[in-house]
């Protein structure tokens, strides 16, 4: 095909949020497969994917029938809420994933230690707080490069431009168009930019926008294990005074771990043998699940909680780790860039239905009016929950101790459905509609 250099909207990054989000925007109500809207600028090379090519528009430097394939070795999971299931159902993803994932159907907390039998352990629960659903799961657990190879799969039969080897050197918002530089390539204008580059977005610095970053006082260690007991899919999370603890169920007998832990503590235990590791862990977490081994390498990941001051800019759009990169304690970080995609996807279907360009300042104060309360509200959680059962002891013990009386509460109800997504924010992709 010609190359284009004007598209209605680019989305800059190529991972799991830039993916899904010009796989949503494709249905905002621009474009058509013979001139596509929507184009998707990744810094990685193009590489040979096994699906059919003939259908996807790709730019690069060096190749121009080619999609990225997702790199081996990641072996990271994603956490998705019953509604971003939802979502990646009506886009045709889910079909393609829905084999290898793993559904939560209860979600279990405790505070503190492990308790050691005894009649201390039989008087309550060891895990005092109790979520459930009686007619779904409330979530799923994915493999990260399951997810991300379904994501181009389905991206390789939507009228997108996947321009690849591309690396954004400058960003111009202030003309009636955004222009886009690099290195490498012509310039590419557009109506508007979504930047789904991550928690060090360099469009979101091109924009002059500042963030607000935790400092790093804490790191993230994250792998996968087996369980000599069965998880009966259940999540579970223990708040201990180094930081939160989660077990996520990730397939029979399997789980995916995220401990959180000061950055020296951390160190240790990573450079700890396998065998000690496991040790370490069986003490934090317990017996719950009866022995806890490593199932491959673990990965330290450091960690700096990140909101941006805006959403948005002239021609501009921040989404998923660029604009919000949450604590991982509640697993919501990409269920809050499902959301993005989501409403930005209405809000480009209501300004096409009005004649008006994806730039038009509506779709900024719409995108914003859509967003807001869900992230300021869950990254207002994440932190603070962390903040609290982290770095405050005394005041973890009274919140606690409360944990059963939240449990038999209305503010239980309250957190069940944030979590299962679709209630802090309304979108048709949330409930299995194409936006109109």
């Amino acid at each position: 095909m010609t190359d284009q250099t004007h598209y209605e909207v680019i989305i800059v990054g190529g991972g799991l949020t830039g993916v899904m989000m010009a796989l949503a925007l494709t249905y905002g109500g621009y474009g058509s497969a013979a001139a596509p809207a929507i184009a998707l600028v990744d810094r990685a090379p193009a590489q040979p994917h096994s699906v059919n090519t003939k259908t996807a528009h790709t730019e690069s430097p060096n190749s121009t029938s080619s999609t990225r394939k997702t790199a081996s070795g990641d072996h990271r999971t994603t956490t998705i809420h019953a509604a971003g299931k939802t979502m990646l159902e009506t886009l045709g993803v889910w079909p393609l994933i829905s084999d290898m994932a793993t559904p939560i159907t209860r979600i279990k907390i405790a505070n503190g230690a492990p308790r050691q039998g005894g009649l201390a352990r039989r008087q309550r629960p060891e895990f005092s707080l109790d979520w459930h659903d009686a007619n779904q799961p409330m979530a799923y657990v994915v493999a990260n490069d399951r997810l991300l190879d379904a994501l181009y799969m389905v991206m390789a039969t939507r009228p997108i431009a996947h321009i690849t080897d591309a690396e954004v050197t400058s960003f111009d918002g202030a003309g009636d168009l955004a222009r886009l530089q690099f290195a490498n390539r012509p310039d590419l204008t557009c109506q508007l930019v979504v930047a789904c580059d991550g928690a060090k977005s360099k469009l979101r610095d091109f924009a002059g926008i500042r963030s607000l970053a935790e400092p790093h006082r804490q790191t993230a260690i994250v792998a996968n294990l087996t369980l000599e007991r069965d998880h009966a899919n259940i999540a579970y999370q223990r708040f201990l005074p180094s930081g939160p603890l989660a077990l996520m169920p990730h397939g029979p007998f399997r789980a995916s771990l995220v401990w959180t832990l000061p950055k020296a503590e951390a160190d240790h235990f990573m450079a700890l043998d396998e065998a000690d590791f496991a040790n370490a862990l069986l003490d934090a977490f317990g017996e719950t699940l009866g022995g806890l081994q490593l199932d491959g390498p673990r990965l330290g990941w450091p960690l700096k909680p990140t909101i941006s001051r805006k959403m948005t800019g002239p021609h501009l759009v921040l989404a998923g780790d660029a604009s919000h990169a949450i604590h991982p304690l509640a697993g919501q970080g990409y269920n809050l860039a499902l959301g993005d995609a989501a409403v930005l996807a209405d809000c480009l279907a209501r300004a096409s239905a009005r004649g008006l360009g994806a730039g038009h300042r509506s779709v900024e104060t719409d995108y914003l009016a859509g967003r807001k309360f869900e992230v300021t509200a869950m990254t207002a959680m994440t932190s603070g929950l962390n903040q609290l059962m982290s770095f405050q002891p005394a005041i973890a013990k009274v919140t606690g101790a409360g944990m059963g009386l939240v449990n038999a509460s209305p503010v239980k109800s309250f957190f069940q459905k944030s979590a299962m997504g679709g209630h802090l924010a309304r979108a048709n992709l949330l409930e299995g509609r194409l936006p109109t």
